[in-house]
């Protein structure tokens, strides 16, 4: 009798075998199952006080509100009025006064070297006075409002 299959491997031998193995899809590796305890309250945000009373529609309020709003608006006015005269002070100062555009800093024209670098620095004092400012309006402001 003639033996045609192909030749597997027996318990012990060194010889492999010339049949295809079956290929298996790898397992996917199983992942944590996270459980959470699921709330059933509802969640209130804390209110201050001193909001509370503000909410309270007072002819006072009103006018501690609108004077909060007119300051902040002319601390704005006032910043991009000071930082829009920087900015256009330069070209003007260089118009007026025609040598200063031969002037050289670092290899680079006088103009391109303050407007495009040496103005960051001052735009950022401004908005950092700005900032300082508004924060101590807002500080007067609630002080005010605690007063209710």
């Amino acid at each position: 009798m003639c033996n045609t299959a192909a030749p597997h491997t027996v318990a012990g031998s060194r010889e492999t075998s010339t049949w295809p193995t079956p290929v298996t899809e790898p397992t996917p590796p199983v992942r944590p199952v996270r459980t959470t305890v699921r709330s059933t309250g509802v969640v209130v945000p804390r209110r201050d006080t001193e909001s509370q009373a503000f909410d309270e529609r007072t002819e006072y309020s009103d006018v501690l509100l609108h004077s909060l709003m007119r300051a902040q608006f002319g601390l704005t006015l006032g910043f991009i009025a000071l930082a829009v005269g920087l900015l256009i002070s330069l070209p003007l100062v260089v118009s007026l006064v025609p040598s200063l555009a031969d002037k050289r800093v670092f290899g680079l024209p006088l103009t391109l070297a303050v407007l495009g670098i040496a103005v960051y620095p001052v735009l950022v004092a401004i908005a950092i006075a700005y900032v300082r400012l508004a924060e101590r309006t807002e500080r007067h402001f609630r002080d005010l409002v605690e007063k209710l």
